[in-house]
């Protein structure tokens, strides 16, 4: 298949400013003179990356690479990966480009985006910023944990379930990090004291390694030894060692990981990160304008007729922020501005999300008339969960994964109406992967397993309106 054939060329593709190789070339972001073939859509993914996720256009390949081995195997012809630099607002935006036949012979090219914020949180969180924000948000769970909470949305103010585990689990979070920060001031403790006779110590030679450690163990008086063996004099410090390393360790994840999620959540309670969560939030707002169209002339603006926004971890944080901000962008805009985001947004796919839990722990805590203005007003600006029937017809499909296994993640609650029946269509389809199993690790499991890509391929290749099909026959294929 040559270059003139794409989508992102068309026919004439040399003469509309398109150059370099069929699979790296340079451009406009959209071609108005492409052509589709018969039963072919235009399909764009806009994908949000995780805390702790440091590598520009890793999302974009993970993502990429889903797709690609999905159409494989439902039996499709998929051809190499091509690349598109285009240029918007004074910075570059590179894109990935699938094109593969499927079983029927029907055509199929997706465009996936990328919404990369990592480097703007790199040494901007604190290990005491992440302190203060866990426990400060445990005290809400256990402050405001007594079985219901009360949150508006969906007109109204509806009274949603705390699940039984939560508050325990976020009482067992808070206890490790007291036996962490303990453990981290016992060993610096003890290394403050050991400091004067550790570099005074003549190097040992020999059978005076047994004497010297012996000796530098006793530099902390509660750790001498009841047993004078230099043995058991090395093994304490081999064991403070272990201690040291553990607690720089579990340091290191709390800033790089969880450290994301308080400059970005915070802001709902303090103002210290407002600039950076903004600076996060725009970064998924220009690309989500680039994909939609938004501030070009309707000729010339992209017209992918479906786009799927996915988010992982904390991405779907900025995921759900960035959708909404686009509806609302949609919303204030002039007829000749409006780029109809809910009726070509074909799906939400979120996994490992911590959605329900900011929900819950960063609600405004609503006492008076007052209060709920505020709360009514915060929610304005969230139209996902303002009406059922302007924002989330059937056609929009918001699915989320999870795992047991995965404490960040898990069953998206709260953004539905309780009051309406569980199985409506516009509701969260919430699905575990069972592939998933491994603690911890399981939050970052979900890029390479079944279910993700068993989700993802109905969205970019089958036809509106069977999206809730697809997502049952997505979860049976996957288990």
């Amino acid at each position: 298949m040559n270059g003139e054939e794409r989508l992102h060329r068309g026919e004439g593709g040399s003469q509309l400013g398109v150059t370099g190789t069929d699979l790296i070339h340079y451009g406009a972001t959209w071609n108005p003179a492409a052509k589709l073939e018969a039963g072919q859509e235009s399909v764009a993914v806009i994908v949000c990356h995780g805390m702790g996720q440091q590598v520009r256009y890793e999302t974009i390949s993970a993502v990429a690479n889903a797709l690609r081995t999905e159409a494989t195997e439902e039996g499709g012809q998929v051809d190499p990966v091509e690349v598109h630099l285009s240029k918007k607002n004074d910075a570059f935006l590179a894109r990935a480009e699938l094109n593969w036949r499927d079983a029927e012979k029907v055509k199929h090219c997706v465009h996936v985006y990328e919404a990369y914020w990592a480097p703007l949180t790199e040494g901007k969180v604190t290990y005491w910023d992440t302190l203060k924000f866990l426990f400060g948000a445990g005290w809400t769970c256990f402050r405001y944990s007594r079985g219901k909470f009360t949150r508006w949305m969906f007109g109204g103010p509806k009274n949603l379930t705390i699940g039984r585990w939560g508050p325990t689990l976020l009482l067992a979070i808070v206890v490790i990090l007291i036996g962490q920060v303990s453990v981290g001031l016992y060993v610096s403790a003890v290394l403050v004291q050991m400091y004067g006779r550790i570099i005074a110590a003549p190097l040992p030679l020999g059978a005076d390694i047994f004497k010297w450690g012996r000796w530098l163990a006793w530099g902390h008086e509660a750790m001498r030894p009841s047993v004078g063996s230099g043995w058991h004099a090395i093994g304490i410090v081999v064991l403070l060692a272990v201690l040291v390393g553990a607690s720089y360790g579990f340091r290191y994840f709390l800033v790089e990981y969880v450290g994301d999620v308080a400059a970005y959540i915070s802001p709902y309670k303090d103002s210290k990160f407002d600039e950076l969560r903004q600076a996060i939030q725009k970064v998924g707002l220009d690309v989500g304008k680039i994909v939609y169209g938004f501030g070009k002339d309707s000729s010339t603006a992209p017209k992918y007729e479906k786009v799927i926004v996915v988010g992982h971890s904390l991405g779907s944080v900025l995921a759900y922020d960035t959708l909404n901000a686009l509806i609302n962008l949609d919303n204030v805009s002039s007829d000749g501005q409006k780029r109809d985001v809910v009726g070509r947004t074909r799906a939400v796919v979120t996994f490992g999300s911590p959605l329900d839990k900011t929900a819950f722990i960063f609600r405004m805590q609503a006492k008076s008339d007052e209060d709920w203005i505020r709360e009514q007003m915060t929610d304005s600006v969230q139209p996902l969960i303002v009406s059922y029937a302007e924002f989330r017809p059937e056609t929009l499909t918001w699915v989320n994964i999870w795992s047991r296994m995965d404490i960040i993640s898990g069953s998206l609650d709260y953004y539905d109406d309780p009051a309406m029946p569980p199985d409506l269509p516009q509701h969260v389809q919430n699905m575990v992967d069972p592939q998933a199993n491994i603690p911890l690790k399981a939050h970052v499991q979900y890029w390479n397993n079944e279910l993700l890509r068993k989700t993802l391929n109905p969205f970019v290749s089958s036809p509106p309106n069977t999206g809730q099909l697809s997502v049952r026959q997505a979860a049976s294929k996957a288990s």
